[in-house]
């Protein structure tokens, strides 16, 4: 009944232990991995309608010509720069400050900026749904990444350490029985 199974090691048995547990780890993983993608886009969802809510895009005025650009939006894909301007802030008020501005644009040209529905001051445009989406896409992949690169590591490990034993042992092994097998 149980004679025909083949022996195994200690070793054997944890490494086949380890590979299981490493197994249902990497399902646990794959889960908190979609759970983070989730929460990253409810939090980028959120984050966008108290944008939406906080900021509001208003023309200002520029104040000196823009020659050439400096810096680069790479999310337009144009050259980017910032320019003394004037606006009226969302309570009337008028404000006085620098605007990011893409390409050379000429005094007294109008550009739109996101402000602080507030305070009136310059605010990033708002987060929206694509960014938000990519956010939660970046975030669970790079937790997935992260996860499989431990659990690899772990399993390295757990490989190495076996394999250690398992020469070891039979280093002592044939130090006790190849003098018996070879007549010396």
């Amino acid at each position: 009944m149980g004679t025909d199974r083949i022996p195994r090691r200690t070793t054997d048995r944890v490494e086949s232990a380890a590979s299981w547990v490493l197994g249902v780890l990497g399902l646990v993983l794959v889960a908190l991995a979609a759970l983070t993608g989730m929460q990253l886009h409810g939090n980028g969802v959120e984050q966008a309608r108290a944008d939406a809510v906080n900021r509001v895009s208003v023309d200002a005025t520029l104040l000196q010509p823009v020659e050439g650009a400096i810096g680069v939006d790479t999310a337009a894909g144009a050259m980017q720069v910032t320019a003394p301007a004037t606006w009226v802030a969302p309570d009337g008020t008028p404000r006085t400050g620098t605007v990011p501005v893409l390409g050379a644009q000429p005094a007294g040209s109008t550009v739109p900026v996101w402000v602080d529905r507030t305070s009136g001051a310059i605010a990033p445009p708002p987060v929206d749904e694509l960014q938000a989406g990519v956010t939660a896409v970046v975030g669970a992949v790079l937790v997935l990444l992260v996860g499989i690169l431990v659990l690899l590591g772990l399993r390295a490990l757990v490989h190495a350490r076996c394999a250690a034993r398992n020469h070891a042992a039979w280093a002592r092994e044939w130090a006790l029985y190849e003098p018996l097998w070879s007549g010396r």
